[in-house]
């Protein structure tokens, strides 16, 4: 049984978000040189308040593995994994310590190197505070992995205030969201806004221009790709039948328009909040197009190909790699995203129909 939950949960969580680790890791190490990372983190040890951001950062992490064991539970291919409350309970907390340990290495192995540095330079009352917290961190994994396990089916309901009026249609994905993935979304979205709101910050500090601001946009629509990935399995799992109404591609492709602005708002909404001011608010809608069209572009590569659903990630590194090079070239965002949203406009007059799900 052990082996069965290393390779659904532990196995399963690093190969679907290859792509993510990669991209952390090409701007941690390849951007920032380890020699600067110690320097930051040797700051962070002698100043407290600091450290609590990259507490934050951790405990976002924290959230992420969360929300995806709690995803695999829920899918229908993974319901076996409730018959592991069956085990006996101490074996059972010692296979989740086990699991939960291996799902937050990458943070453990970092708090590790940090304390490394902290004994050569006797700061030991930041190093006992990093031993703390990811004991609780690991702890907490531990806890609510239990009560995943203990509350099958059981979903959180969002719209109690109308129950009795009509949904449109392109709610339907945006309420799924909140009711089955509210954390993936709370995880996505607090990355997203982090890294542009950092940017924003770091704008005035020295002489940037925009591209600074169109890679923290770049990074944030990548972060978005776990979205892509519940979006194209919502529509082929629960709405196979709008495939047999008379709806034409113009209201298809309206209606995935209007999800895009849905989900992307926050993002907005922070541009226009923390925009720097030697950059004109027309700056706001080349984000919006360029940042939905990644994502509009993304989904509509999986209707191309479906087999592509399992390759996300890697296209969200091409992309990261290739978006990058566009943008040090000063390749305009509204030409960026015009093009991805046209090619997502011929995929979706064209493929729609053709595509079949194939992922599990």
């Amino acid at each position: 049984m052990k082996t069965v939950l290393y390779r659904t949960l532990v196995t399963e969580f690093y190969r679907q978000n290859t792509g993510f680790f990669l991209v952390i890791l090409m701007i941690s190490f390849a951007i920032i040189r380890p020699d600067d990372h110690v320097a930051l983190f040797q700051y962070a040890m002698s100043s407290p308040p600091f450290l609590l951001y990259y507490f934050a950062i951790w405990t976002l992490y924290v959230f992420k593995t969360i929300a995806f064991v709690r995803h695999q539970f829920r899918h229908p291919a993974y319901r076996f994994l409730y018959h592991f409350r069956l085990i006996p309970p101490g074996t059972r907390l010692f296979y989740w310590l086990s699991i939960s340990i291996s799902l937050l290495l990458p943070i453990l192995a970092y708090a590790l190197w940090m304390s490394f540095h902290g004994v050569r330079n006797q700061q030991w009352t930041a190093i006992g505070s990093i031993a703390l917290f990811a004991l609780g961190m690991v702890a907490t994994a531990l806890i609510i992995f239990e009560r995943v396990i203990r509350q099958s089916n059981t979903e959180v309901k969002v719209r109690t205030f109308a129950r009795n009026w009509p949904l449109p249609y392109p709610l339907f994905f945006i309420q799924f969201l909140l009711r089955r993935n509210a954390i993936l979304v709370l995880i996505t979205k607090l990355f997203s806004g982090a890294i542009l709101i950092g940017v924003c910050l770091l704008y005035p500090t020295d002489d940037y221009d925009e591209r600074l601001i169109a890679i923290g946009l770049l990074i944030g629509s990548l972060i978005h790709l776990g979205l892509t990935t519940e979006h194209y399995t919502f529509e082929h799992e629960y709405l196979l039948f709008v495939r047999n109404l008379p709806l034409s591609f113009l209201k298809r492709f309206t209606a995935h328009t209007l999800q895009m602005l849905l989900i992307f708002l926050p993002e907005v909404l922070l541009l226009f909040r923390y925009l720097p001011d030697p950059i004109s608010f027309l700056f706001v809608v080349k984000a919006f197009v360029f940042i939905s069209g990644i994502q509009m572009a993304a989904l509509h590569r999986v209707y191309q190909h479906d087999k592509s659903l399992e390759k996300l990630s890697l296209y969200g590194l091409w992309g990261f790699i290739i978006g990058l090079v566009f943008i040090m070239f000063r390749l305009d965002l509204t030409i960026i995203g015009g093009l991805l949203w046209i090619y997502a406009a011929w995929i979706n007059a064209y493929k729609y129909y053709k595509s079949e799900f194939q992922f599990d």
